[in-house]
C-alpha cells in the first residue's frame, strides 16, 4: 500500500481531492484529515498498483504531495487500547513510526521506519 500526503488550503479543498480519485476510479483504501495553522494535512492510502495512478490524477487536479511512502494496512480488533498496543509493540520492536491512522472494516494504516519488522510484529 502507499500512503499519499497531501496540504490543502481550506476545507472544500479536501473534497475536490477525494473527488479527483473517485474520478480516476481510484479506491482509497483509507484516508484522514485534520487541521493545522494553515489549511489542512490530508492522508490517502491507495494499493501500490494505483499509486501512481493516484499521484498523477491529483497532480493533475492541482494537488502536489507533501510526501508519498509505502505502509502496511493491517487488521485489528477495535477496542480500547488496541491502537497503544499496536504502537507499543511497534515502539519496543524499535520501527520508528511514522504514521498511523484508522481504516475502513477495523484495519490499521502504519507507516514505518522498517516495513518487514512491522509484518512480522503484527502476522
Amino acid at each position: 500500500m502507499q500512503d499519499l500526503t497531501f496540504v490543502v488550503g481550506e476545507d472544500r479543498a479536501v473534497a475536490e481531492l477525494w473527488e479527483a480519485l473517485g474520478s480516476a476510479s481510484i479506491q482509497m483504501e483509507a484516508s484522514c484529515t485534520f487541521p493545522r495553522l494553515e489549511g489542512r494535512v490530508v492522508h490517502v492510502a491507495v494499493k501500490d498498483e494505483d499509486g501512481d495512478a493516484a499521484y498523477e490524477a491529483l497532480r493533475q487536479a492541482g494537488f502536489l504531495p507533501m510526501d508519498r511512502r509505502d505502509v502496511i494496512i493491517a487488521d485489528f480488533v477495535p477496542r480500547p487500547g488496541a491502537m497503544g498496543e499496536i504502537a507499543r509493540k511497534l515502539a519496543d520492536a524499535g520501527a520508528k513510526v511514522y504514521i498511523m491512522y484508522m481504516a475502513t472494516g477495523d484495519r490499521v494504516v502504519i507507516g514505518a521506519s522498517d516495513l518487514g519488522k512491522v509484518a512480522e510484529i503484527l502476522g
